[in-house]
């Protein structure tokens, strides 16, 4: 007689877990976001990853370097395109600078980003992010006002900035 109640206690207790579990992650992407300087991004970029339906403070903070990396690639393949169509000097000496920005993020700054975190020492993480939010940001300002890669400079300066700020979480 007590197997079956046992039975029933236990899948019951399963039942409940599978319930319950992708609103305990869905409210840590929320609770995480919430202390983000872009909030509404942040909940967005990482409810578009299936990863955050079961993911810690930790690997939101990886989902964010992988949109901070995907950005980044995407905007080199676009520079590059720029590059071969434009006349003027001086875009092409901004697109230039903010290729070598861009490659940066991708060589170093995203895989040192992401081996902080996944070691547990986020510092790294922190640091890197801020710098590549940075460099986003001077990369628009080199255009002097009219920017062809606005929107991939915006996205950039978001994701990294959020990144930045879900890995000072674990700090």
């Amino acid at each position: 007689m007590k197997t079956p109640v046992l039975f029933t206690f236990l899948s019951f207790t399963q039942i409940l877990v599978i319930a319950i579990l992708p609103f305990t992650s869905a409210d840590l992407v929320d609770y995480t976001c919430k202390r983000t300087p872009f909030a509404d991004f942040c909940i967005s970029a990482l409810r578009s990853d299936p990863r955050s339906s079961t993911a810690d403070t930790a690997t939101l903070g990886l989902i964010m370097v992988d949109k901070v990396d995907a950005n980044a690639k995407s905007t080199v393949t676009k520079i590059k395109d720029l590059l071969r169509k434009s006349p003027d000097r001086g875009t092409k000496q901004a697109l230039t600078s903010c290729e070598e920005s861009y490659r940066y993020c991708i060589s170093a700054l995203v895989p040192s980003s992401k081996e902080s975190l996944t070691k547990g020492d986020p510092k790294f993480a922190v640091d890197n992010m801020r710098q590549e939010a940075i460099q986003a940001s001077s990369c628009e300002e080199g255009f002097g006002g009219k920017s062809p890669l606005s929107g991939s400079n915006d996205y950039e300066n978001k994701a990294a900035s959020v990144a930045a700020a879900i890995a000072s979480l674990l700090l």
